[in-house]
């Protein structure tokens, strides 16, 4: 006669052991960890935002183009939600959309969302030692889904 038993002791103590050391770590630090464990690939993190318990990323990815995650912040424990590759919309059950916003005309000045100016973003990307392209970008937060009709370009 074999009596077998498990415990949860071990998996308590490994996620015990994984919270203490997202304590410890800079935050950058667990960004970076919770995205390379989720598999998320990227070069550079460009951008955060954080807006009520979601951290909204802007990544470049190995390609040059422009990536987006959602991370939440559980009272100091990050949590993946959700990434994309490439993409100009995210959002995920009750955070806010995140919409990327590149227009082709070097033009543009400004970006409104809804009728709201949005956050304008440049970064300069150094892709070798002589050559530094600039990414410039606006981002919008919205509590609804936004659609290209409902962004306005201003030109001066």
């Amino acid at each position: 006669m074999f009596l077998v038993g498990c415990s949860n002791e071990q998996e308590e103590a490994e996620t015990a052991k994984k919270n203490k050391s997202q304590e410890n770590s800079s935050f950058q630090e667990q960004l970076e960890n919770l995205m390379d464990e989720n598999e998320f690939k990227y070069e550079e993190i460009i951008d955060l935002d954080i807006i009520d318990d979601y951290i909204y990323s802007v990544t470049v990815n190995f390609n040059g183009g422009l990536d987006l995650a959602i991370i939440k912040n559980n009272n100091g424990t990050l949590k993946w939600i959700a990434g994309s590759g490439d993409a100009t919309i995210l959002q995920y059950e009750d955070s806010r959309y995140v919409y990327l916003i590149k227009p082709d005309d070097p033009e543009v000045k400004q970006v409104n969302v809804f009728d709201v100016p949005v956050k304008s973003v440049t970064y300069y990307h150094q892709q070798t030692e002589s050559y530094t392209r600039e990414i410039k970008y606006w981002i919008a937060y919205t509590e609804k889904e936004p659609a290209p009709s409902v962004v306005e370009y201003i030109k001066n």
